[in-house]
């Protein structure tokens, strides 16, 4: 029984992780409108990758390495720039005289780096992985191994469903909403994106000055 409570918990715990409206959730919802179902996917799929990779960190005991200063600026640098580009760039297609639905095919194929790259240099996570979830997987550890990749399994499987629920969420209701409320939605998105780089910009330039 408690096995079965571990693994609903986690399950619970990882689609608390990604159900907060963020820079990924942001990313998938304007993708999917603009190209559909794989590119909304991928883009979770990407900050899957990178959530996996935090916690093989924390696994193998590496965590404290990401606190050195140079990995930091590094961090905020790359996280805030990237959202400012992702934003910048939503904005202007909000504004272009091409339907969102017609601009397409060409953001599927760099959509799974897209996730990754937000997902892996976002403080953000770095707070949840090494604080929250950190101190979950050791107190899951005292009890044994197999009941702590259960738990990371588990919240894994969380995020995932999540994510997909997002993808598909997204591609079915673009096909019953009006171009105008579809730029006002991608326009929306950039606007959280472009905000949400600057305390990360401000972070790194504090870091360097």
């Amino acid at each position: 029984m408690e096995i079965i409570w571990i693994i609903l918990h986690f399950i619970v715990l990882g689609i608390s992780l990604a159900a907060p409206v963020g820079p990924i959730n942001l990313e998938m919802v304007k993708r999917g409108i603009s190209s559909g179902f794989y590119a909304s996917w991928l883009v979770g799929l990407g900050g899957m990758t990178a959530d996996i990779i935090f916690l093989l960190i924390i696994l193998i005991g590496m965590a404290p390495y990401l606190q050195i200063e140079w990995v930091e600026i590094c961090m905020y640098g790359i996280g805030g720039t990237l959202l400012l580009y992702l934003g910048i760039t939503t904005i202007y297609s909000s504004f272009t005289k091409r339907k969102i639905l017609e601009i397409g095919q060409p953001i599927q194929r760099n959509s799974y780096v897209v996730g990754f790259s937000i997902a892996a240099f976002n403080p953000i996570n770095f707070v949840f992985w090494f604080g929250i979830f950190g101190s979950s997987i050791h107190s899951l550890s005292e009890k044994s191994w197999i009941v702590a990749l259960l738990g990371c399994f588990s919240l894994l499987l969380g995020i995932f469903l999540w994510n997909l629920n997002i993808a598909f969420t997204v591609h079915f209701a673009r096909a019953f909403i009006k171009e105008k409320i579809l730029k006002t939605v991608n326009l929306g998105a950039g606007i959280f994106l472009t905000v949400s780089a600057f305390p990360f910009l401000f972070r790194f330039l504090k870091l360097i000055l």
